[in-house]
């Protein structure tokens, strides 16, 4: 059989033109996998340099604490044993009473109910102590102090209330024992004035650190970068927006990775939580650790839960932009369902200036877009709270922009003049 030859006259089908994926997509591909991949890191680092390095913050972080009923019951626990290791209330009393007991020896029942008495005088000073307005004072000034310190042990200077031994970073609180002291001579108990609480008792081991060094090493090398990481992964994710051919599609995709970055980092946080729990499930802080993670990580946390917020409310914006067919048929119902608002608006000042509005709606919107921005970042941290008021908001502001464009649109023309 021959192959019958196609009229040389006839139409031949288009051949199907070739995609060529150029720089400016792969640009943009590897601007979103570098900036999602430093948007969790970069909101880690800068809670941590922000906690660190931030007086302020550090205080704020640390200060409730001292409010915190758990808190208070561990450090009531832990100092009441480090003087009760140092004083002996049996032998105390035996020695007091000693000519006493030898003459009367009937009074030796009296010395277990003495001694009791002493261990349950210093429990109650101690306890008074730490549930006081002075405790929560000395605990500010003990954490100002320490934020100071470990800035020093950071940067190489061992000095000061937390301290440095070697493979421990500890936190002294002699001042809190002292004040112990004079509160057991106050009520009565002079021979509080002789207890002697060795220096190695005055100290609570905040962490164990065999590789400090390192961490100074790399804090040096990385602390002027660790405050503007997770703004650099912002910025290469707009970048990857700005490259990217189709923009809704990739706005999409920044938001749907941050959000899944913000699932991780929340995730992260819990494996942590249970190790830091199981850490100190042995010593006298065990029924802290909870407040302690919670508070400590605060911060972290809400940033986390915003990162999450904000990835979904970018991936429907993104998603609600894009050429797909329900989304462009349910761009046009939302545009129908503006015009049959906007009929309902009396001719007037809204009407006559509509038409301007309808013109400029793109830099309207993102003139919203940038308020939103605004209100989401404005204070000191990121807030689920105020995300969604910001959201509330730009999507009333939308839908007032898009009904004034509508009204001036269904306007009636002006008569042109003779």
């Amino acid at each position: 059989m021959t192959e019958t030859a196609a009229p040389s006259g006839a139409a031949q089908p288009p051949a199907p033109a070739k995609r060529h994926i150029g720089v400016r997509s792969i640009a943009a591909v590897i601007a979103l996998v570098l900036g999602l991949g430093l948007l969790p890191l970069g909101t880690v680092t800068y809670w941590g340099h922000r906690t660190v390095t931030d007086s302020e913050r550090y205080l704020e972080t640390m200060g409730p604490l001292a409010y915190s009923e758990q808190v208070q019951d561990s450090i009531s626990t832990f100092i009441t044993d480090k003087i009760e290791e140092q004083v002996d209330p049996e032998a105390l009393v035996n020695q007091v009473f000693a000519g006493l007991i030898e003459e009367y020896p009937a009074l030796k029942a009296l010395v277990p109910i003495v001694s009791g008495a002493v261990d349950s005088l210093i429990a109650q000073v101690v306890d008074r102590l730490v549930r006081s307005d002075q405790f929560r004072e000395l605990w500010d000034l003990a954490n100002v102090a320490a934020q100071k310190s470990i800035m020093a042990i950071l940067e190489g200077n061992d000095s000061g209330p937390v301290t440095l031994q070697g493979d421990e970073v500890v936190l002294d609180i002699g001042v809190l024992i002292d004040e112990v002291k004079r509160g057991l001579v106050d009520r009565g108990f002079g021979a509080a004035a002789n207890i002697n609480v060795p220096q190695a008792d005055r100290q609570i081991v905040l962490l164990e650190s065999p590789q400090l060094a390192q961490i100074r090493t790399i804090y040096s090398f990385t602390s002027p970068v660790a405050a503007s990481l997770i703004f650099i992964a912002l910025l290469l994710l707009v970048l990857a927006v700005v490259l990217a051919r189709r923009r809704p599609r990739m706005a999409a995709w920044a938001g749907g990775g941050a959000a899944v970055g913000g699932v991780a980092l929340v995730i992260g946080l819990g494996i942590g939580q249970s190790v830091f729990v199981n850490t100190l499930e042995n010593t006298p802080f065990a029924q802290a650790s909870q407040v302690f993670y919670d508070q400590l990580l605060k911060f972290l946390y809400n940033g986390a839960y915003s990162m999450i917020l904000l990835g979904i409310i970018i991936m429907v914006v993104g998603l609600y932009l894009c050429g797909a067919r329900w989304a462009v048929e349910l761009r046009a119902s939302v545009n129908n369902l503006a015009s049959d608002v906007a009929g309902t608006v009396p001719a007037g000042p809204i009407t006559s200036s509509g038409a301007w509005v309808a013109q400029q709606a793109r830099w309207l919107r993102v003139a919203v877009a940038v308020i939103f921005g605004i209100i989401v970042v404005i204070g000191n941290d990121l807030s689920i709270a105020r995300t969604i008021w910001a959201a509330v908001i730009a999507l009333i502001l939308l839908a007032v922009i898009q009904v004034w464009a509508a009204a001036g649109r269904r306007a009636p023309a002006e008569p042109v003049s003779a």
